[in-house]
């Protein structure tokens, strides 16, 4: 018995002493973070008003002469026939019922059609019948516009040439019950075509009313057709040929300025 009772007085003595041990003090409460100051608030400055440029008025510059009737008609003519004979005799051709291959002669006519549509106009600014009458286009600040606006002034003949035959195509077309929808699908293509040259037309009379000497393609890139002085060529051949063609449109009378022209009506 002695021996139990030593044990339970050992128990007895351990439990406070784990209890003790069991007991951990509180932990301390973290002191709240102390609040940031405000970030100081940053005053935008006022801008200052930019400078407005001054608008630069749209309007032919004094030292260039606005080409004459006689220019304008020989300039179309020419291009007309340069660019679009080819084409036009290979069709007429065709027409006749001629069995032959007409590729070698295609590319024959689209030769003289590239280089006075695209060719000249990207290298010179200008086209061959714009050399026989020595005749440029010009914008406000005194620079050639950009080379497809003689592009897109060429195809006006190309539209009415094409919106004609589809025309006449079509109207044949609405006789026969059978190709009835054909000729009216082609009459609309017609009037698709035609309609680009119709508001050229429109246009071009509205601007030369309000006294601009300019057609719509001239309205939409801002420049007009004046008279150009012989450029010096320096020793490129093609070129000193090209202006060449300038001495015989001289000759012919087809390099004169619409004042030169309303002088001579008054005498």
């Amino acid at each position: 018995m002695g021996l139990l009772e030593k044990a339970g007085k050992k128990k007895d003595d351990s439990a406070p002493k784990k209890a003790a041990k069991k007991a951990k003090p509180a932990k301390a409460v973290k002191a709240q973070k102390a609040e940031k100051a405000p970030k100081p608030v940053k005053v935008k400055k006022a801008r200052e008003p930019r400078e407005r440029k001054e608008r630069v008025a749209r309007e032919m510059p004094d030292e260039f002469q606005l080409a004459g009737r006689a220019s304008k008609g020989a300039r179309r003519l020419v291009d007309f026939i340069i660019t679009y004979a080819g084409v036009i005799g290979l069709i007429a051709l065709t027409a006749t019922g001629s069995n032959f291959d007409p590729t070698l002669f295609l590319l024959g006519a689209m030769i003289p059609l590239l280089v006075n549509m695209i060719v000249l106009p990207m290298k010179t600014n200008r086209t061959v019948g714009m050399f026989l009458t020595r005749s440029r286009y010009v914008n406000h600040k005194g620079n050639h516009p950009h080379w497809t606006h003689l592009f897109l002034s060429n195809l006006t003949a190309l539209f009415v040439m094409t919106g004609l035959a589809l025309l006449a195509m079509g109207g044949g077309n609405l006789s026969d019950p059978s190709t009835k929808s054909e000729g009216t699908r082609m009459l609309v293509y017609a009037a698709l075509f035609l309609l680009v040259p119709l508001a050229n037309y429109i246009v071009t009379k509205l601007r030369v009313a309000n006294g601009q000497n300019q057609n719509m393609y001239d309205a939409i890139y801002g420049c007009w057709y004046v008279v150009a002085e012989r450029a010096d060529t320096g020793e490129s051949r093609w070129m000193s040929r090209l202006e060449s063609l300038g001495d015989w449109g001289e000759k012919k009378g087809w390099s004169g300025s619409a004042d030169d022209e309303d002088a001579e009506s008054d005498d």
